[in-house]
């Protein structure tokens, strides 16, 4: 490990503390002068460190900048070993992984991480607008599932941990609006794609790859979503960091995928449903109809009631009316 490393990895497990230049000297074992020309080199790469005479030097508790180290030291004890990848830019975190797996190099719980994402892809082959400075993520989970209807609740439960974890660091009201995105109001904030490899001799998958973008902070956003996108704070907030909720994310997903015979938490997906009661537009066999949605069953499939009776959506794209008449 670089002396960069060893340093910056000092510096998150006691961020916001002053270490003096003798401190860090003798607990990496070389020259204070070592240390003062590491720390310039960390700050011109971004990092917020404050000097100050006969203080130190401080990692300020805003610092925003993702790394294995500030990752690392913000994941649970039991998740310390997993696999983390920290990338300043990628086409996609998802095809990231993918590459992985297809080489061999990837493993259960491999946490795959991205500063900024050049194709980000949502659902349905549709593009994510991926900035710098958003939340990136996308995570490996290696299970042997043999039923469909237990594959199917992979988006849900991931929907569930990024719900759960906006809710811990943020005053915000998140809603799901089914199956895979988290809507603030009536703008989206969060989107879900979920991939799998499939062993088509068994009929299997074996291995899923859960991506997860959130808008962070409010950027410049494009016409086209200005009025449709919103981010979970408007600038860089001085007590929550990235790092923070990608981990909480991350610690929550694996969590609710652990035994996906356990459907518990699909309480929990239909109770902050934003389409539960509500008129929606759906398209089956290319033909869009309408109908009011009466339920999401413990698959997480959407249960309607139109003109043609009852009808289960499992999936597709939906649009909402709200109260004010308006389509989300």
């Amino acid at each position: 490990m670089t002396l960069k490393k060893r340093l910056l990895q000092i510096f998150e497990t006691h961020r916001g503390e002053a270490l003096s230049g003798q401190q860090l000297a003798d607990e990496l074992q070389v020259s204070r002068n070592s240390v003062w020309k590491t720390v310039k080199t960390l700050q011109s790469e971004g990092y917020k460190i404050l000097a100050a005479t006969n203080k130190g030097y401080v990692l300020e508790k805003g610092n925003d900048i993702l790394s294995e180290e500030s990752l690392r030291v913000n994941l649970a004890e039991e998740y310390k070993d997993v696999d983390v990848i920290v990338l300043s830019n990628t086409s996609s975190t998802n095809a990231e992984a993918m590459t992985r797996l297809m080489n061999g190099k990837i493993k259960h719980g491999a946490l795959i991480v991205a500063d900024e994402q050049s194709q980000g892809r949502g659902r349905m082959g549709k593009s994510f607008f991926s900035p710098k400075s958003g939340i990136y993520m996308s995570v490996c989970l290696c299970k042997n599932v043999e039923k469909l209807t237990d594959v199917t609740l992979i988006t849900p439960a991931a929907a569930v941990a990024v719900r759960r974890s906006i809710a811990k660091y943020t005053n915000l009201d998140a809603k799901i609006k089914w199956v895979n995105d988290i809507y603030i109001g009536k703008k989206k904030v969060c989107g879900i794609l979920t991939q799998a490899d499939i062993d088509f001799e068994s009929g299997k998958a074996g291995t899923f790859i859960v991506g997860i973008g959130v808008n962070f902070i409010n950027q410049d956003f494009p016409d086209e979503l200005k009025d449709k996108a919103c981010a979970l704070f408007d600038t860089q907030p001085s007590d929550v960091t990235r790092s923070q909720i990608i981990c909480e994310i991350y610690a929550e997903l694996l969590k609710l995928t652990e035994d996906l015979t356990d459907r518990s938490f699909m309480r929990e997906y239909k109770e902050y449903s934003l389409v539960v009661g509500k008129e929606i537009v759906y398209t089956i066999n290319g033909e869009e109809k309408r109908g009011v949605v009466i339920d999401i069953d413990e698959d997480g499939g959407l249960l309607i009631k139109g003109d043609d009776g009852e009808v289960k959506l499992t999936c597709g794209e939906i649009s909402i009316r709200s109260k004010n008449n308006e389509w989300i």
